[in-house]
């Protein structure tokens, strides 16, 4: 009899424990469940409050180029870092008018008959006015033109086509294309880890081959840019432009004759292919937006065409935290 309680205590004590463990698995998968279900919920807001600051950016572009002929800094979306709160968190937005940068796919217009044609030697300018040895800003401005050709032609004695990357540890190949994003000039013969955090900034990298420099937005830190675009056929110093930056009427030069007529261009007889690259107007905006939500994080990088007065997206990524 005691032997048969025995065996039935311990059967109870066996169920028992089953009962707990089954418990405890229950628990713990419904504890999994419900901070997957929050965390879905939080990333939800975060996403629609991403998804809000590119509207809001839209938006502003919308009605700032309804009313306007010109681009220039005193607009509402040229505000510096704006930011916003939200139930929980922020939205921020930063809008950069991406035709006051270099446009490096603007090399492929490069006549590849001309071993130094204008757009490359623009290039080569501005990269040793950002102090980049000129050994270095040669092989650079070449092996980018070559990285966007449509040939397999080194063009230029300092140039790189695939046999060089081929030869690397992580064997690749030139892209014979247009650069979809600034990130791809660091996989270009010549630029170190260093030499791309330089220059990136006065960099972009546009879904088409022109260089249309608005004159109304080029920053006056960055006169480098508009420097470079004259340096080939002219002695002018970068002081030169920072200086007619600083001059610049609050709401721009009306039309790039207007900014011709500065000063520093009298007597001076400015190359049809230099007037071409000059501008006022954009149509190509970068934005950086971040949104946050209870202490989550999420940024992302769109660029928005004007077509018609009207914003529209091109191309949108997720991003780092910058």
């Amino acid at each position: 009899m005691k032997k048969q309680r025995g065996i039935a205590l311990i059967t109870v004590l066996m169920i028992l424990a089953l009962m707990v463990t089954i418990a405890t698995t229950m628990t713990g998968r419904m504890t999994a469940s419900l901070l997957r279900t929050e965390g879905l919920s939080f990333s939800q807001k975060v996403y629609w409050y991403g998804q809000a600051s590119v509207e809001f950016s839209r938006m502003i572009l919308n009605n700032d180029m309804a009313d306007s002929s010109v681009v220039s800094l005193d607009q509402l979306w040229a505000t510096p870092d704006m930011v916003f709160p939200v139930d929980e968190g922020t939205i921020a937005g930063r809008l950069k008018d991406y035709r006051s940068c270099f446009n490096v796919n603007a090399i492929a217009l490069a006549d590849k008959d001309d071993v130094r044609a204008l757009p490359v030697r623009q290039f080569q300018a501005l990269l040793e006015a950002l102090d980049v040895e000129q050994y270095t800003a040669e092989v650079v401005a070449e092996s980018t033109r070559d990285w966007i050709d449509k040939n397999d032609t080194v063009d230029g004695s300092q140039g790189a086509e695939d046999r060089i990357y081929e030869a690397r540890g992580v064997a690749h190949l030139t892209a014979n294309n247009l650069m979809v994003d600034i990130s791809e000039l660091r996989s270009v013969q010549g630029v170190s880890r260093a030499v791309f955090e330089h220059i990136k900034p006065y960099l972009c990298a546009l879904p088409v081959a022109t260089q249309l420099i608005n004159v109304n937005t080029v920053a006056v830190d960055q006169a480098e840019i508009l420097y470079a675009l004259f340096k080939p056929e002219f002695n002018f110093s970068i002081e030169d432009f920072e200086q007619l930056l600083e001059d610049r009427p609050t709401s721009g030069w009306a039309t790039t004759n207007e900014f011709l007529e500065s000063p520093m261009f009298i007597d001076q007889t400015i190359p049809e292919d230099i007037k071409s690259q000059l501008s006022v107007t954009s149509e190509f905006f970068h934005l950086y937006g971040v949104a946050e939500f209870d202490d989550r994080l999420m940024a992302l990088k769109l660029l928005f065409k004007i077509e018609d007065k009207k914003a529209t997206t091109v191309r949108f990524q997720y991003a780092g935290i910058e």
